[in-house]
C-alpha cells in the first residue's frame, strides 16, 4: 500500500509541483496551504510523512510542528520535514529542538526530496520493526505472569485523551486502569496508595504535587510513580525524584517499550 504524505505549502504552483512529483513516485498525497488547514486534516487523516513550508500565513511551519506534537499525539512518530528558502544555523537549531526530522532548501531538488523521504520512511520502518520485536518479547513475558493478580494502575493527566493510547495498551495487557484528573490528585491520595503504579503526565499541578513530596520527604507512593516527561520538565526535578526513590521517568513521546518494561517489572515483583 503506497505511503501517504501531507504537503503543506502556501505557494499554490509549488504545492502542485511537489504533489505531482510525489504522485509520480508512487506516493499518495494530501494538500494544505497553511498550518491551520494541515491541523484540521490531521485530526481525521493518518499520514506517513509531513512536508511543511516554514513561512506561511495564519500558522507558520514551526508553530504547526509545535501544535501537532502537543495536540495530535497520534502523529508523534510521523517524520516531519521542513521546506525552507532559508536554513540558518539558528533556524535549524530551533527546528531540531522542536522535533523536526530534516530540512530541505528551496528551490527544491526533487531527486534529493525523494531520496530524503525514502530514507526517513525506511528509518521509521526499521525502528517500528525493532520495537515490535521487543514488545512481542515483553508481551509474552507478561502473559506468562497472568496467573498472578492483575496490576492496578492510575493514569493522572489534565485530559483523558492525553493518556488514552497508554490506557488502551495497558488494558490489552490485562491491567486494571483508572483515570484520575490532575486537579483531584491531592484529594485522591488513595489513587497513589492503593494502585500498583501511577503514571503522571507532567504539568504545573503535577510539578507542585511532586515538589511537595520531595520537600516533605513523603513516603507514600514511593516507587510506584512514573513521570511522563516533556521537554519542559526540569532536569533537577527528575533527578530529585530518582534520588528519593519516588519513581521512574519516561521521556516524550513515551515509547511503548519503555512503558511495557515498567509493567513487566511491576508484574514480576507483584507475583
Amino acid at each position: 500500500m503506497p505511503e501517504k504524505i501531507l504537503c503543506i505549502e502556501d505557494e499554490a504552483l509549488l504545492l502542485e509541483d511537489i504533489v505531482e512529483e510525489l504522485q509520480d513516485a508512487g506516493y499518495k498525497t494530501l494538500k494544505a496551504s497553511n498550518g491551520k488547514e494541515a491541523i484540521e486534516i490531521l485530526k481525521v487523516e493518518t499520514v506517513d510523512l509531513i512536508l511543511c513550508d516554514i513561512m506561511m500565513p495564519l500558522i507558520d511551519g514551526p508553530t504547526t510542528l509545535k501544535l501537532i506534537r502537543e495536540r495530535l499525539p497520534q502523529h508523534n512518530e510521523v517524520p516531519f520535514i521542513f521546506l525552507t528558502a532559508k536554513s540558518t544555523r539558528e533556524d535549524i537549531l530551533v527546528g531540531k529542538k522542536m522535533g523536526v526530522d530534516d530540512y530541505l532548501t528551496k528551490p527544491i531538488d526533487y531527486d534529493l526530496l525523494l531520496a530524503t523521504i525514502k530514507a526517513r520512511l525506511e528509518q521509521v520502518y526499521r525502528i517500528k520493526e525493532t520495537n515490535e520485536a521487543k514488545l512481542k518479547r515483553i508481551y509474552n513475558a507478561l502473559r506468562e505472569n497472568r496467573s498472578s493478580e492483575p496490576l492496578s494502575i492510575a493514569l493522572v493527566a489534565k485530559s483523558h485523551k492525553f493518556v488514552l493510547p497508554i490506557e488502551q495498551a495497558l488494558q490489552d495487557l490485562g491491567c486494571l486502569v483508572e483515570f484520575v484528573h490532575e486537579e483531584h490528585l491531592y484529594a485522591r491520595k488513595d489513587a497513589v496508595e492503593t494502585n500498583d503504579l501511577v503514571f503522571l503526565l507532567y504539568s504545573k499541578i503535577v510539578h507542585f504535587y511532586l515538589n511537595d513530596l520531595i520537600n516533605t520527604r513523603a513516603t507514600h507512593g514511593r516507587g510506584k510513580m512514573v513521570l511522563l516527561c516533556k521537554d519542559n520538565v526540569e532536569r533537577n526535578l527528575k533527578e530529585a525524584l530518582l534520588d528519593l526513590g519516588i519513581g521512574k521517568t519516561i521521556d516524550y513521546p513515551y515509547p511503548p517499550v519503555a512503558i511495557f518494561k515498567i509493567i513487566l517489572e511491576a508484574t514480576q515483583n507483584k507475583g
